[in-house]
């Protein structure tokens, strides 16, 4: 889910139950708490893989997403950043209430993001293995829409008790109603694609979904539309294209995949085809690309796109077996 979507439910289920505020901020402190990963991604690249400092990494994992709450409360609750609010009401207290508070927040982050499309690795660092209901979309559009005008009305005009217990059921039951929809959706291609092997992902329209397939030495994707009730198909994509030979290109796919880059893609990604050029004189090209990503990214909003050399694809360009990334 989306930031403010993580920061809003908290802040609202807090104040239906008619908190305090500063156990309002506790609650909501943890529900933002595993997103503040953004701060850690820049060590990703040089830092060993395994550790997953990358967004819904290792702060989206039940043991470090605990600890990384406790972090974020005793930091919050030093008295310079206290000082920041100006609010005596909103202090922040490094205590057990509200440390149970944070990580009440964080599990709840945590299960919002296990219904989206990536999921999360609950278990890490047992084991990095993502958990997925993909149910919604990573950022589900009309969740976020729905979010933006609730901030707006709030900020237009602050709600009273009575008005914030409203707005937490009629949010809450439109997050019903969008997961619903959703539900219906996916039933509907898993039927329309029950005789393959294909994996169903939520796409970022409400009533589109996608199918991933392996077909042979390819991978195929399908788009399914629950309101029309058919299904496209794309082009197959090659697991593996080489413009050599395989024997000579293996030295330089080697060198490619011991990349911390090429390593956190593959974890990221729901399938990895790679395309391999020869350029002369001991170079090559090599495009990872996610097949699945790539059709997400098609017909979605700009915002909602996710830097492509990130997500959907990365090159890295391989000279006399030294391989670099290639921004």
């Amino acid at each position: 889910m989306d930031f403010f979507t993580h920061a809003l439910l908290p802040y609202l289920l807090a104040s239906y139950l008619a908190w305090e505020k500063r156990w309002v901020a506790a609650l909501v402190l943890g529900g933002i708490a595993p997103d503040l990963d953004v701060f850690l991604s820049w060590a990703g690249s040089i830092l060993p893989p395994h550790l997953l400092l990358v967004h819904r990494g290792i702060t989206h994992s039940i043991f470090f997403g605990l600890l990384f709450g406790l972090l974020v409360l005793y930091l919050a609750a030093l008295p310079r950043v206290r000082g920041l609010w100006r609010r005596d009401d909103l202090d922040l207290e490094f205590s057990a209430r509200s440390l149970v508070l944070v990580w009440a927040g964080v599990a709840l982050h945590l299960l919002l993001d296990y219904t989206t499309t990536r999921g999360v690795p609950l278990f890490y660092p047992w084991q990095s293995l993502r958990y997925s209901a993909d149910l919604f979309f990573q950022i589900e559009p009309a969740v976020l829409a729905a979010t933006i005008l609730i901030l707006a009305a709030m900020l237009r005009s602050w709600p009273t008790i009575q008005q914030k217990e409203n707005l937490f059921v009629v949010f809450l039951l439109f997050l019903l109603l969008v997961g619903g929809i959703r539900m219906e959706g996916r039933w509907a291609a898993e039927e329309d694609f029950a005789l393959g092997n294909a994996s169903i992902y939520p796409l970022p329209g409400l009533f589109s979904w996608a199918a991933l397939e392996e077909k042979g030495n390819s991978y195929l994707v399908s788009r399914y539309d629950l309101i029309v009730g058919t299904a496209s198909f794309s082009p197959a994509i090659p697991k593996l294209k080489l413009a050599s030979s395989q024997k000579e290109a293996e030295e330089a796919l080697a060198a490619a995949e011991g990349l911390p880059q090429v390593k956190i893609f593959r974890w990221r990604a729901y399938a990895v085809a790679v395309n391999a050029s020869f350029c002369g004189r001991g170079s090559w090209d090599i495009e990872y690309c996610d097949p699945m990503v790539l059709s997400q990214r098609e017909g979605s909003w700009r915002f909602l796109q996710p830097p492509s050399s990130r997500y959907g694809s990365l090159r890295v360009a391989v000279q006399n077996g030294v391989a670099r990334v290639v921004e």
